[in-house]
């Protein structure tokens, strides 16, 4: 029997798009016949987000979970600027203007390389060890962010050079959307980029959810042997479990969702732009609703606007799926920032479940505007076709009004549901 040991920092009761990849893989890898234990941080030490006890259902009996100890840098944060101001989610609840906040931010980055959390490397270190040693494990994996977890995999590597290492990076590490407000000096950057080097270098395989960021991982490798064949791309998913017995409402109001962060650099202006016009020139009920975390610039130029919206913060996971099953359009958001052609959200994969049409502002070109096209879900706009998305928006409305939602085939998204990744996932294991 193949076994493993995911080391991973968000875990249920954790929520968060951060937790749905290995909660899930795990549950299916289970099924599959390989013996799977996890290595997690004790929820009263770590620090997250926020909290979705309903992820606890999907944690399998025959998964062991271990829990450490961990030291909680954000704790000292939070006495300092009030627990409120701590930067989550792309720092989308954070004033990135003041100076205030980019000071705290600078020493943050200095003091803490990688990231804060990794005030739970040394507890989890001890503890791969001892499971490491006692069950006999032959692979592990370390998946991030927070990317300060694939150092533990990299001192992992060097006492056991035996075992079959993989770093799964699930975001980019010093090329993020957000890494230019983390404060970094030249010198604590290269600190970062060293670290980054060492764990592409040192890995048996890379995985991670892209083509676009397979390949700015492999543009890293100048100087070692990063070849093609290290760093495999096994995108982000959805559980059909989580769908199976719900069923969407389909009733007289045109509703546009979005789920998840909204920061700042999502920059979606010229959607709602478009959706201002086309308020105000068709009739019916249309409502557009926020589900998750959004930036006080980006709710404030709305209200300024006079765009009416509902919001629905801190919203567990089950009924996250529910809005977006009831959802007429689904709105996807790629951050308007350098890289953002290789951007994967994990959301984009539960949007396609719904079986729901996708509207997508972003790079046409980009890996989101693929896997929609791919699916047949929608249409992804660039930023500069506001008009565009208003004669899309209208076509919907129209079609909708006449016919009700246009459902997507289920044959077309079959190819992106947890269980197919885990099978995937199961042949990179020795």
């Amino acid at each position: 029997m193949k076994k493993v040991l995911i080391i991973t920092y968000y875990w249920p009761p954790s929520g968060g798009a951060g937790v749905q990849r290995w909660l899930k893989l795990s549950k299916y890898l289970s099924q599959i016949g390989v013996e799977v234990h996890v290595l997690t941080v004790d929820e009263k030490y770590a620090s997250y987000p926020h909290l979705d006890e309903s992820l606890n259902n999907d944690i399998r009996k025959e998964v062991e979970v271990i829990k450490t100890k961990a030291i909680n840098y954000f704790s000292l944060y939070e006495r300092l600027v009030g627990k409120d101001k701590v930067p989550k989610a792309g720092f989308s609840n954070v004033d990135v203007k003041k100076k205030s906040n980019k000071l705290l931010s600078s020493i943050r980055s200095h003091l803490f390389i990688p990231d804060p959390r990794k005030g739970w490397n040394r507890y989890a270190y001890s503890a791969a060890v001892e499971v490491i040693e006692s069950k006999n494990i032959t692979n592990v994996i370390t998946t991030s962010p927070p990317h300060s977890t694939q150092l533990i995999g990299l001192k992992l590597k060097k006492k056991f050079p035996h075992i079959n290492w993989i770093a799964d990076l699930r975001d980019p590490w010093t090329d993020i959307y957000y890494y230019q407000l983390l404060g970094h000096s030249k010198f604590s950057h290269e600190i970062d980029k060293g670290y980054e080097r060492d764990v592409l270098r040192g890995a048996d395989l890379i995985t991670t959810v892209s083509d676009g960021l397979r390949e700015m991982f492999l543009s890293k490798g100048a100087g070692f042997d990063l070849n093609e064949e290290k760093i495999k791309v096994i995108s982000n998913g959805f559980d059909a479990e989580d769908f199976k017995e719900l069923n969407g409402v389909d009733d007289d109001i045109f509703s546009i969702v979005y789920t998840g962060t909204m920061s700042e650099q999502y920059e979606p202006h010229v959607f709602l732009n478009a959706y201002a016009k086309l308020c105000k020139e068709v009739s019916g009920k249309v409502e557009l609703k926020f589900v998750g975390k959004l930036s006080n610039a980006i709710s404030t130029y709305m209200k300024e606007a006079g765009i009416t919206y509902e919001f629905f913060p801190q919203v567990p996971h089950d009924e996250i799926v529910n809005y977006q099953l009831n959802a007429t359009i689904l709105l996807l958001v790629i951050p308007n920032v350098a890289n953002s052609k290789g951007i994967i959200t994990g959301k984009l994969f539960e949007y396609l479940a719904s079986q729901n049409q996708l509207l997508v502002i972003g790079p046409k070109d980009g890996d989101a505007a693929a896997f929609v096209e791919k699916a047949g879900a929608g249409h992804t706009f660039s930023r500069d076709e506001g008009e565009e998305i208003y004669q899309y928006l209208k076509k919907q409305h129209e079609a909708y009004m006449l016919h009700g939602k246009q459902k997507v085939p289920k044959d077309n998204i079959q190819q992106f549901e947890r269980s197919v990744q885990a099978v995937q996932f199961k042949k990179l294991l020795k």
